[in-house]
């Protein structure tokens, strides 16, 4: 076994937390389970050389056979005894195993989202969704099925093999010999085809992943896959990573149940070996039927297991190569923690300053190298660009979603890498242009940013945002349902709740990532009028395409490859006819 997979069963164990009496428990069944198990040919034995005897004595004396039915009657009750305990052990030691592999998924599940939560966003930008999902779901499924099948099964195995061992020692050390012999060959064929499997296996969840992952990307952009007329592309992605996954899954499998045949081949030559040598045994009278027939028992419970195991053995690689899956995630790089003694502001203003800031995605490549800005409270702050210069990295910042290479970023003169995560982004409220809704009522929607509000504050907050009205024409008004993704409601009305929500979380700085971008016309005018009246007082950051909407802004911050090229109010830079300039006649041209 190499270091990579003892390092995988190493931090499997901590998932077996508060499983000690139940593991213990399992042990025990299985022991009971293979011991009753291995105890029968014994007995089988018994009955056989009395009718053996009978069948002897009846032909020497010549007389009518006739056997002890009440010694024989023993040996029927004792075996009938032997495997209502095996059976009753057996099945509840499988209940057990059930029980111990679902908690260990959950433990897996709570750790995995647990996780995932405290990931920067550069691990979800660079990771597929469809590739997240198959971790958190199909991977630790395969862990637990493994653990479900292989462990009990292992255990008992080991058991069995052992007993059937010292039983074949105990009846002939000669004919153990070829016994081991056959066990030992049965066991170098089961090693050297599971190693063959190990690379299958995981090639075969690792296809898996993007299989969903492409599943997930069609579905979801189905209609804009419709509208290009670019089914057939799709089609064939799909059905290339499918048969991927087919040959992945196909190499697993044959390797897989090739062993079973191979070793029972292997088995079946020590038999006719050891058959041919009981024989003479037999006629030599060295052994008695019922012995020979126990030491055939014995050989056969000595390798059945060994067949046994390599199936379990197959199914670990599965869970194993899952296993691996998981822990790269759990292995994953986390946020930086939050400042041991983090400093809180009790009555935030929303004076915002950029001293120096330096950023880029990685160390080698610094998209942003200074960046200066003094914001004071209630200021409202427009940024603009073209697509890709900075806007959205720029607020990102602010929040603290990524952590900057140099400089610093303070509120109230307090530096935000000082600040808990959860206390800085109290401070803000956001609407992005991207909606993001989750399947419940518009009511806990909206109130998501509130959960403690009452449903006049809720309604308050709609009003607002110019949804109330929208809302009471839904047959259920503030309890309808919205479906997957909100696909109930239009675009434009998806965007009014989310600034119901921003609306009723009272913030004292506002981040609005072009969120009049997706209404109308008139919908844009009349939420601009409420946007006036929430960023009243309040400091705003307002990312916008649309110049129109943002002429009346304090500041106006251009940018242009993560650097700020132009400041100043709109009057100013019309004035200056640079950058913002161009980008305004360009829209009003």
């Amino acid at each position: 076994m190499n270091q990579k997979k003892k390092g995988v069963f190493r931090r499997i164990i901590p998932f077996f937390k508060s499983l000690g009496i139940k593991m213990l428990v399992i042990f025990i069944m299985a022991i009971i389970s293979a011991v009753s198990f291995i105890v029968t040919p014994i007995y089988i034995g018994k009955g056989i050389d009395l009718i053996a005897d009978g069948i002897k004595n009846a032909y020497e004396t010549g007389t009518t056979f006739q056997i002890n039915f009440q010694t024989m009657g023993s040996v029927f009750i004792i075996l009938i005894g032997l495997i209502v305990i095996s059976m009753i052990s057996g099945y509840y030691d499988e209940y057990l195993m059930a029980s111990v592999s679902e908690i260990v998924a959950l433990n897996m599940r709570n750790a995995l989202s647990e996780k995932l939560h405290k990931l920067p966003l550069r691990y979800y930008d660079s990771t597929e969704k469809g590739e997240i999902l198959s971790r958190v779901t199909n991977d630790i499924e395969k862990v637990s099925e493994s653990l479900r099948q292989g462990l009990s099964q292992l255990i008992s195995a080991i058991i069995r093999v052992s007993c059937s061992v010292a039983m074949l020692l105990i009846i002939s050390p000669k004919l153990s010999l070829i016994s081991f012999g056959t066990i030992a060959a049965a066991v170098c064929s089961t090693v050297l085809i599971s190693k063959r499997s190990r690379g299958y296996f995981h090639n075969n969840q690792t296809t898996l992943g993007k299989l969903n992952g492409n599943i997930e990307e069609a579905f979801t952009g189905q209609l804009v896959i419709k509208a290009f007329n670019h089914e057939k592309n799709a089609l064939g992605d799909f059905r290339e990573i499918n048969n991927q996954y087919y040959e992945d899954s196909r190499k697993a499998e044959i390797v897989q149940y090739i062993v079973a045949p191979t070793v029972r081949v292997v088995n079946s030559l020590g038999y006719i070996i050891i058959a041919i040598m009981s024989a003479f045994s037999i006629i030599q009278g060295r052994m008695s039927l019922g012995t020979v027939q126990m030491f055939i028992q014995y050989t056969d419970k000595a390798s059945e297991p060994i067949i046994q195991c390599t199936n379990i053995f197959n199914t670990f690689q599965a869970g194993i190569a899952s296993a691996q899956r998981i822990f790269q995630i759990l292995d994953e790089p986390e946020e930086v923690p939050d400042a041991a003694n983090s400093k809180q502001i009790s009555k935030p203003e929303g004076n915002v300053m950029f001293d120096h800031v330096r950023f880029g995605y990685s160390d080698d490549n610094i998209l942003m190298k200074d960046i200066n800005i003094n914001v004071n409270t209630g200021d409202r702050v427009a940024i603009v660009g073209q697509t890709g210069a900075g806007k959205t990295t720029l607020v990102n910042l602010l929040m603290r979603f990524y952590d900057i290479q140099g400089g610093k970023i303070t509120i109230d003169g307090i530096s935000t890498n000082e600040m808990s995560r959860a206390d800085l982004r109290s401070i803000f409220g956001m609407v992005l242009q991207d909606t993001w809704l989750f399947g419940g009522s518009i009511r806990d929607n909206i109130a998501y940013s509130n959960l403690d509000a009452s449903d006049e504050e809720v309604i308050s907050a709609a009003k607002s945002a110019r949804a109330n009205h929208f809302i009471r024409t839904l047959p259920e008004g503030y309890h309808t349902i919205l479906n997957e993704d909100g696909l109930n409601v239009s675009q434009g009305q998806k965007q009014l709740l989310t600034i119901a929500r921003a609306i009723l979380a009272d913030p004292t700085i506002l981040i609005l990532d072009e969120a009049t971008s997706s209404v109308d016309s008139r919908t844009e005018k009349e939420i601009q009028k409420a946007m006036d009246n929430l960023m009243e007082g309040r400091t705003s950051f307002i990312i916008a395409h649309k110049l129109s909407t943002i002429k009346d802004a304090d500041m106006i911050l251009v940018m242009e490859n993560g650097t700020i090229i132009e400041q100043g109010n709109h009057d100013e830079l019309i004035e200056k006819r640079g950058a913002y300039e161009r980008l305004y006649q360009s829209q009003f041209a």
